[in-house]
């Protein structure tokens, strides 16, 4: 059995594959879809969909990971960007740790560093 385990890792490790992580992002306000996002991470390719939005459109704004701690070196963000809903968009070569907010609506310029820093829980 391992080496079984170990030929199925090998083979994972030659074809390149990566496991994906997946961040969704969902409001709802009186049962009707504020914003509903995902983005899924395979190696190096990030696929950022907007799914629904109340505007019809979602705003995204990436950040470096560090900013989820901290404000330092947060902008200007690695990038912005607006897509319909229904729309896919493919980035690659975002560091390992980036961070993204997602709105309805165009946020004011830091507002995404200030979301993140807000959210971050100490570890006990």
């Amino acid at each position: 059995m391992d080496k079984l385990i170990l030929l199925f890792h090998l083979l994972l490790s030659v074809t390149g594959l990566e496991p994906t992580r997946t961040i969704v992002t969902h409001e709802l306000a009186h049962g009707i879809d504020l914003i509903y996002s995902k983005i899924q991470i395979s190696g190096e390719l990030a696929t950022f969909r907007c799914l629904r939005s109340q505007s019809g459109l979602c705003h995204f704004t990436v950040l470096p990971g560090s900013c989820s701690t901290s404000h330092v070196g947060c902008e200007p963000p690695i990038t912005v960007f607006t897509m319909r809903q229904g729309d896919t968009l493919l980035l690659t070569r975002l560091p390992d740790d980036f961070a993204s907010c997602v709105t309805s609506a165009p946020t004011a310029e830091g507002a995404c560093a200030q979301q993140l820093a807000g959210t971050v829980r100490p570890a006990p």
